[in-house]
């Protein structure tokens, strides 16, 4: 018989930490799953939506602004591009043209 598990909103303090301890480990690492095809439909669909108005460009960067620029980036969770964006967007509303 399979005992159900109690709900997270009806467990104690103490029920809640212990049953969530796993996740406190430092190096606990998730399962991965590879995402269903209706997953990568809607992520493709996501995508192709953020870009609509967008343009590529290529730019020449030191290679040391780069690396601390991608490490910026993935620290505070946005992207490479969205970093650059948002710069040039200060640097604009700063100086007068």
């Amino acid at each position: 018989m399979i005992k159900s598990q109690k709900r997270w909103s009806d467990m104690t303090g103490d029920e809640l930490a212990a049953a969530t301890r796993e996740f406190d480990a430092p190096d606990y690492r998730p399962p991965v799953r590879k995402p269903t095809r209706r997953e990568v439909n809607q992520l493709d669909r996501v995508q192709r939506k953020a870009a609509a108005g967008r343009f590529r460009i290529a730019l020449s960067l030191e290679k040391r602004i780069v690396e601390q620029t991608d490490d910026y980036a993935a620290n505070h969770g946005t992207t490479f591009s969205e970093v650059v964006s948002d710069a040039l967007k200060q640097m604009m509303r700063k100086k007068p043209a």
